[in-house]
């Protein structure tokens, strides 16, 4: 009835309504609505994001530029706006001074121009996270820690690898800022908890997405992974090298093949061209709530669009009971009323993370494999060594694609950092000054960085897939494929998926085979 056409006697309206109805009847009872998530009251909104804020930000516009593009241009002048200078170091004239403060109106200001200098910085840096990472942390010095939005950030290997091994603390937030929830990012959002031992609500929520989606073991997956040559071949014919460069391509097939091995079901063209949206849209995720407020809220507009399409495919599929049962899984304390919250925050994840990783990944991966520097990546610090031609980057992924993988990531990696918080009171030195910070402040360990510490890795910038300690790179999260991979307790879930889906992608381009879903016996969360 829903799909009759207008001479049946339903005007556009009543079909509408229709669909609705038939929609909802097709639900289980308790799966609820997605609207009704999306648009629950805002969380944790400071006064200087409010919008009395924006208003005034917009008014001082031309003097907020002005003061925004120098600092952003000019190291000393950053690190004065990020946390003081000479004796008023992390007072009312900085951004830090602000977070300790507890971001009150009164000192909205410092955001304003702060904005401007970030988008200033990261422009003058090529668009490249990394490169921004590294300009700020010359800027303080190159020392241990530096600033950077509402938190305190770290490099170095040791540094990093420690939180990595740790129990952390953790609260929403994303790029050491406060996330925009929940209309931006879900509330509970596994990223967002703290791993508190296996009966937490993050060790529960990991366990219960491990066991339905991502465990290698189960003969599904390896039935699955099998699958995945011959699904690609059948929507990518006559492959060659130069389609990696089509982006939407390759993200409409990574969309594909996750949907495939989470669900058994291979999308159609029209969903596939809507779950891209995780990658094209990766630019909203680091935009604070002020940023998004100040472009009239489009950017969140967007994501709860894409948000509720995406439950919209999982109800499109019949896929509801998979949620309905993995709730029904967990300890009542866990357990999401309605279900849709879960589906919601599990689909977050898995387009978040996983498409919008593998698609970083396969793009990062193209790339390479045609000695070209990809987009947005940090130019200056990658080097091609012994592998100059195309032709000698074919041969090296041919003889092992792993390897091949995890160096290109090491180097371009999809997750450039990751957000904890100080778990007590820590004294730091950043700019030559000695900083008390309290606990629960934000804490960013940056992997991209990391990756490069020269004390573990020898000619950090140079692409060598051999190289010694290559399992010791943090990309996942923790060290993949390393004797002590299993110290990481918040090393990716999907690490084993990611390779499969990679592996499987870039083989088809390049017209090589290998045995996929093989994983030296490890199916571990």
């Amino acid at each position: 009835l829903a799909q009759a056409p207008r001479p049946f006697g339903i005007n556009p309206f009543e079909r509408v309504v229709l669909r609705v109805v038939i929609s909802a009847m097709a639900n289980p009872a308790d799966w609820g609505s997605i609207k009704e998530v999306l648009n629950a009251p805002l969380i944790s909104v400071s006064w200087d994001s409010s919008w009395i804020s924006v208003f005034v930000m917009w008014l001082l516009l031309p003097f907020n530029l002005i003061q925004g593009v120098v600092a952003g241009l000019v190291g000393r002048l950053f690190v004065c706006i990020s946390i003081g200078c000479c004796c008023c170091t992390g007072g009312c004239c900085s951004t830090m001074g602000s977070v300790l403060a507890g971001r009150p109106l009164y000192m909205a200001f410092n955001w304003w121009r702060y904005i401007f200098a970030g988008l200033t910085a990261l422009l003058a840096n090529g668009k490249s996270r990394l490169s921004l990472f590294m300009w700020e942390w010359a800027a303080f010095g190159k020392e241990r820690y530096w600033w950077h939005g509402e938190g305190v950030w770290m490099w170095s290997y040791a540094d990093c690898d420690k939180v990595l091994k740790s129990e952390q603390s953790r609260k929403p937030a994303f790029g050491a800022i406060r996330a925009a929830i929940p209309d931006l990012f879900p509330t509970n959002l596994l990223i967002f908890l703290s791993n508190a031992g296996d009966n937490s609500e993050w060790g529960a929520i990991r366990k219960a997405v491990h066991h339905h989606f991502l465990d290698c073991g189960l003969e599904s997956y390896q039935t699955r992974v099998k699958a995945l040559p011959t699904k690609i071949a059948a929507d990518w014919s006559t492959p060659k090298l130069k389609d990696l460069n089509d982006s939407t391509l390759v993200q409409k097939t990574v969309c594909k093949c996750i949907f495939y091995m989470c669900f058994g079901k291979w999308l159609e063209e029209a969903d596939a061209l809507i779950m891209i949206g995780w990658r094209t849209n990766a630019s909203m995720w680091i935009l604070p709530r002020l940023i998004h407020r100040f472009l009239f809220n489009i950017g969140i507009g967007k994501i709860k669009t894409l948000r509720e399409k995406t439950v919209g495919i999982v109800e499109k599929y019949e896929l509801q009971e998979a949620f309905v049962s993995m709730n029904g899984s967990l300890d009542a304390r866990w357990q999401r009323k309605p279900v849709v919250t879960l589906c919601d925050e599990i689909m977050f994840g898995i387009g978040f993370a996983g498409i919008g990783g593998i698609c970083a990944a396969c793009e990062s991966l193209g790339c390479f494999l045609q000695v070209k520097i990809p987009p947005e990546s940090a130019a200056k610090h990658i080097q091609w060594g012994e592998y100059n031609t195309s032709e000698k980057m074919v041969a090296k992924y041919k003889e092992d694609p792993e390897k091949y993988i995890k160096e290109t990531c090491r180097l371009d990696p999809p997750v450039t950092s990751a957000t904890a918080s100080l778990k007590e009171h820590t004294t730091v030195t950043m700019a030559g000054k000695e900083l008390s910070l309290p606990a629960g402040l934000l804490n960013q360990y940056v992997l991209s960085m990391a990756n490069r510490d020269p004390s573990v890795f020898t000619e950090p910038e140079v692409f060598k897939p051999d190289r010694e300690h290559l399992n010791k790179a943090l990309t996942w999260n923790g060290a993949f494929g390393a004797e002590d991979e299993d110290c990481y307790p918040r090393i990716c879930p999907g690490r084993y998926l990611s390779m499969d889906i990679s592996r499987a992608i870039i083989n088809h381009a390049v017209g090589h085979t290998c045995e996929l879903g093989v994983h030296q016996g490890r199916t571990s969360p």
